[in-house]
């Protein structure tokens, strides 16, 4: 039998070490393990995003400065008294608001004209930008002697113009104590 070269060996040995060290450094710096990265600096900050700030609210088309029902009458007919500035930047013509009454439980107390759950009340012009309307007032929209207050749910606005705009109740500011005598909260 032939014996193996000693010096050999070893050469064969430190070359496979040193082919194994070479395969582990390459795979790691390929992987991402290993950083050359000799910089002893804090890190780059990440560029900071702004937000943009919201868009601002609408002005509102119309600013109410009373809203109070009518105390019932004998029967139970109740009115409505209503006093607005209108708030938008065009003459209006005609307001038209949508309302819904509720009485003491909560109930949704119906037109006494037309039955619907929503009356509609109209007041005609011409209201100039920022100019109020006076206390405008309804009689008979409602009978019912248990009535507490009613919402106004929209309004509709025609403008001398011929356009005409339907805003919901996030669009009506109702000015602070102006509807202190008409509270729908239970």
């Amino acid at each position: 039998m032939k014996m193996a070269n000693p010096i050999r060996t070893r050469n064969t040995a430190s070359q496979l070490l040193l082919r194994t060290s070479i395969v582990f450094i390459t795979a790691a710096s390929l992987t991402g393990c290993l950083n050359f990265n000799f910089k002893k600096d804090a890190p780059e900050p990440e560029p900071v995003v702004e937000v943009p700030p919201p868009p601002p609210l609408p002005k509102p088309a119309l600013l109410i400065s009373q809203m109070t029902p009518e105390t019932p009458k004998a029967r139970g007919d109740v009115g409505a008294y209503i006093n607005f500035i209108n708030g938008t930047d065009l003459t209006i013509e005609y307001v038209m608001f949508k309302t819904t009454a509720y009485d003491h439980n909560g109930s949704i107390v119906r037109s006494k004209r037309s039955g619907d759950p929503n009356t509609w009340l109209r007041v005609a012009g011409p209201f100039a930008p920022g100019q109020a309307s006076g206390s405008r007032h309804w009689e008979q929209l409602w009978q019912n002697h248990n009535l507490r207050c009613f919402e106004i749910e929209g309004v509709e606005l025609i403008y001398m113009d011929g356009m005409v705009e339907f805003y919901h109740a996030d669009r009506i500011a109702i000015l602070p104590g102006s509807d202190t005598e008409n509270s729908c909260s239970l």
